[in-house]
């Protein structure tokens, strides 16, 4: 089966999809609300054209339904057609736990479509989110669905902005990526609308190979992982991510060496769109979508140095694509979860390689060190007398409510960065692979409602292909959860 990207469509901090490739790049902003004193980044990637009043679930509303009908236009599919949504931090605004405990409720945000009104999941996995709903979307596919909606979706808000104050990762400025003297990142938001459709034929759409999930288990191996994975894909370009800081940049870039040939340019959508977060995996397919209907690298993926430290080629301007090549991209969470995909001129033998049935035996299992939250010490205390026999081909954890902070995580009114890294929904599931000695995908889910709502959900579409699925359903609210283990 042939999976193709017909549609895409974003609303960013270059503005949409095709005016990102056709005109003159936007400059970085100050933020729309007072600053403190401690805060190290000044400026950010505000999306061009929205209301710095709108805040909130109204923000990421706008966001989703600009992106969604800058792809869809006037096409809308019925309301059986699945979508997929992931975002890293939802639609939370504010530091209070109500709040965060919304924040992952799409219902306001499908208002007006053909979901308007139904309940469904969240893929959350820090910047690894967007990956993780185009696998589900995939697996949709794979299980007889015609054709998925995926949609990745992060605002800026005044708690994100002071979350990542805290874990001491944002820039005071725009530098090139990868580069030893990287501070971190700038903060954006956009939100990536991808119509996923399969057919048996090469067509005129650009064709997709994965995503492949896996996680960190020891530093980088995660990363390494996913890249292995496409070791005979031989791409011209590659995506990655170069957020910095300086060692994290090293850590890609050895990745990106083990396969990869020397002489192929990376960039990153970072530079000029600011970190996306959740949403960012699916900008740069986006991205790759249009370079590849367009035969061209866009301005807005233009670096503007020449080499990265380690002597690799950045990407220009001036590089012209044919249509036999293929574009790599990778995504590497602070949260552990790696993905990557490939787009373009894909072949059976690439589909192949890149299909994840699973690993044959357990790897090591990485100690979980400290937690503050006790739900997260429960998980760690009972998760390898629950590991089963053989490991699964899919780990999948619903959260009923993301994970709020407990009294303990707060010093003053910023949250300790080991806190931040927590209350992650994704942290759960990264949490049982680590436990686990788990490689393959680790997905998190977060919606209120306890069972499926039809066959291309993850679950269903998984068992229909024949996919062992270990499920751990993480219920109810506060600071002690019921845990109930499938596996």
């Amino acid at each position: 089966m042939r999976l193709s990207i017909s549609a895409a469509g974003i609303v960013s901090a270059q503005g949409s999809l095709t005016h990102s490739f056709n005109s003159s790049l936007c400059e970085p902003e100050t933020w729309p609300w007072p600053v403190n004193g401690w805060t190290s980044s000044p400026v950010c990637r505000a999306a061009v054209g929205m209301n710095s009043s709108l805040r909130g679930i109204a923000r990421w509303k706008s966001l989703a339904q600009i992106a969604l009908a800058d792809c869809l236009g006037n096409e809308m599919p019925d309301a059986d057609a699945p979508i997929f949504i992931g975002s890293c931090n939802g639609s939370a605004d504010g530091p209070d736990s109500e709040s965060w405990r919304r924040s992952f409720s799409p219902g306001g945000m499908l208002e007006d479509t053909p979901w308007a009104g139904k309940q469904l999941p969240i893929f959350s996995s820090s910047c690894s989110s967007g990956f993780h709903a185009l696998y589900a979307a995939a697996k949709a596919l794979e299980a007889g669905a015609k054709e998925a909606i995926v949609l990745g979706v992060d605002i800026l808000s005044q708690i994100n902005q002071s979350n990542f104050e805290s874990l001491r990762v944002l820039a005071d400025s725009p530098i090139t990526p990868w580069q030893q003297n990287s501070r971190g990142f700038i903060l954006g938001e956009a939100a990536v609308a991808l119509k996923i459709t399969s057919d048996n034929e090469i067509g005129d759409y650009p064709s997709l190979a994965g995503p492949v999930l896996t996680n960190s288990l020891h530093e980088t191996d995660g990363l390494r992982r996913v890249v292995d994975s496409f070791s005979s894909a031989g791409p011209a370009l590659v995506l990655g991510q170069g957020t910095g800081p300086g060692a994290r940049d090293q850590a890609e870039l050895a990745a990106f060496h083990t396969v990869i040939e020397s002489g192929v340019p990376i960039s990153t959508p970072l530079l000029h769109f600011g970190h996306t977060l959740g949403a960012s995996g699916l900008l740069s397919i986006a991205l790759a979508f249009m370079a590849h209907r367009e035969s061209r690298v866009p301005l807005a993926l233009s670096m503007p140095g020449e080499v990265a430290s380690d002597g690799r080629p950045l990407l220009n301007a001036s590089k012209a694509l044919k249509p036999s090549d293929r574009m790599l991209l990778t995504s590497g969470a602070l949260d552990g979860s790696c993905a990557g995909a490939l787009i373009g001129n894909v072949g059976e033998k690439d589909r192949a390689q890149t299909t994840q049935n699973g690993q044959d035996t357990w790897q090591a299992p990485r100690p979980s060190g400290p937690l503050m939250h006790p739900t997260l010490r429960r998980i760690a205390t009972d998760a390898l007398a629950r590991r089963p026999q053989r490991p699964p081909a899919v780990l999948v954890v619903r959260l009923q409510e993301p994970l709020a902070p407990p009294a303990s995580a707060w010093f003053g009114e910023r949250l300790l960065p080991s806190a931040v890294l927590e209350i992650t929904p994704g942290f759960v599931s990264q949490l049982i692979a680590r436990s686990w000695g788990f490689t393959g995908p680790a997905l998190c889910m977060v919606s209120e409602t306890e069972t499926d709502a039809n066959a291309w959900d993850l679950i269903p579409a998984c068992e229909a292909l024949g996919l062992s699925v270990a499920r751990i359903d993480v219920k109810g609210t506060g600071d002690n959860r019921e845990i109930i283990w499938s596996v």
